[in-house]
């Protein structure tokens, strides 16, 4: 068998390039990086809304008043044009609201996106919900999200396992944004199809402020045909009061598991309640019923999150009262598939938790 190597000179120049490429994030640091508005503009919407993101975060101005962030759990939830119309109804004044989604839960996306967006705009009240990533692994988007020379002090206190799973995603990433020094990522055109549009019959995201508004039937498998879209809207009786916010007189209404999450999901939780805080933010965590969950009691939340926000409001409708009086067949209406709500149930989930999201609102910024 031949030799790697024809000579130790050749070796050395291996050696060295390896040892360059390891050293690069680091190396580079941040001033050698491009704009993290090169990140958002090169991330397309499969992935999420992050073209969207692009102009919200980058070149629009103004302050936010509520910003729905997170997996597409919550991406699906909100009908945020309602949402934005009812606080510029009570509040009488023009308001902003926005919804930021992608694929896939974690703290850490959540952490690295939401420090852009209160870097560069003044936000008031941060919905997020409670899907967390069970996997002691960085978010898929990572080695796109982290970049050692601009987010590296949010790694202090984490394992050096976490860290260097981390950094060798800058590695993975850092040849994109050296890239993105010499061939500038053009915004992108919010107004043509995409690939959420055609997937899942969604209103173009521009017109929508951002919600994911799925117009297609119940699917048990992303690979199956769904079935057909029928319009629906289920007759409950329910009011917003069925909307529990946490409080020693609603816990009851509550149940608060420890699975034992993982560090790195618990670190970003921390992280995000210290940037939060910072930027004097309102932190609002809700859960979203899956369609598995339809005959619950309770609104279940990991007792990390009661623990580590103290100052986030933890609000919910059970599952069984959201869904009371209808049948299996009805409650799959609602839904694009087990974990996903469509246009029906967005429409229906949004009008009964939007008061009190406005009350919350209000009492953060009275």
């Amino acid at each position: 068998m031949r030799p790697a190597f024809s000579s130790t000179r050749q070796a050395a120049a291996f050696v060295l390039l390896l040892l360059a490429l390891l050293l690069a994030p680091a190396l580079a640091g941040k001033k050698i990086l491009p704009s993290r508005e090169a990140i958002y503009s090169s991330i397309w919407w499969e992935n999420g809304d992050f073209p969207y993101m692009d102009g919200q975060i980058f070149r629009e101005k103004g302050d936010l008043d509520i910003v729905f962030m997170g997996s597409s759990h919550l991406w699906a939830a909100f009908d945020t044009p309602y949402v934005q119309d009812q606080l510029a109804e009570k509040l009488g004044r023009p308001v902003a609201v926005r919804t930021f989604g992608w694929g896939g839960a974690g703290y850490d996306e959540i952490y690295f996106v939401a420090q852009d967006l209160l870097e560069h705009r003044q936000t008031r009240t941060l919905v997020i919900d409670d899907d967390i990533n069970e996997s002691d692994q960085p978010h898929l988007l990572a080695p796109r999200m982290f970049r050692f020379g601009d987010n590296a002090p949010a790694l202090n206190g984490l394992p050096w396992s976490f860290q260097a799973a981390y950094y060798f995603g800058s590695i993975m990433g850092l040849p994109r944004n050296l890239l993105a020094m010499v061939h500038t990522n053009l915004p992108a055109d919010l107004n043509a199809t995409n690939y959420w549009q055609m997937r899942a019959d969604a209103e173009n995201f521009a017109d929508n402020l951002d919600s994911f508004t799925a117009r297609i039937g119940y699917r048990d498998n992303p690979e199956n045909k769904p079935e057909p879209f029928v319009n629906y809207t289920p007759d409950t009786g329910l009011s917003p009061l069925a909307v529990s916010v946490y409080s020693p007189a609603t816990e009851t209404n509550f149940l608060f598991f420890d699975n034992g999450l993982p560090g790195m999901q618990l670190h970003f939780i921390q992280k995000l309640n210290e940037l939060v805080s910072k930027n004097r933010c309102k932190l609002v965590v809700i859960h979203v019923p899956t369609f598995e969950e339809r005959r619950a009691t309770y609104i279940s939340m990991s007792e990390a999150l009661h623990r580590l926000l103290p100052d986030a409001n933890l609000a919910g409708i059970a599952p069984a009262t959201l869904f009371k009086g209808l049948t299996d067949d009805q409650i799959r209406e609602l839904y694009s598939d087990s974990f996903h709500l469509n246009e029906n149930g967005q429409k229906y989930f949004t009008t009964l938790m939007t008061p009190t999201l406005l009350k919350l609102y209000e009492s953060a910024n009275p």
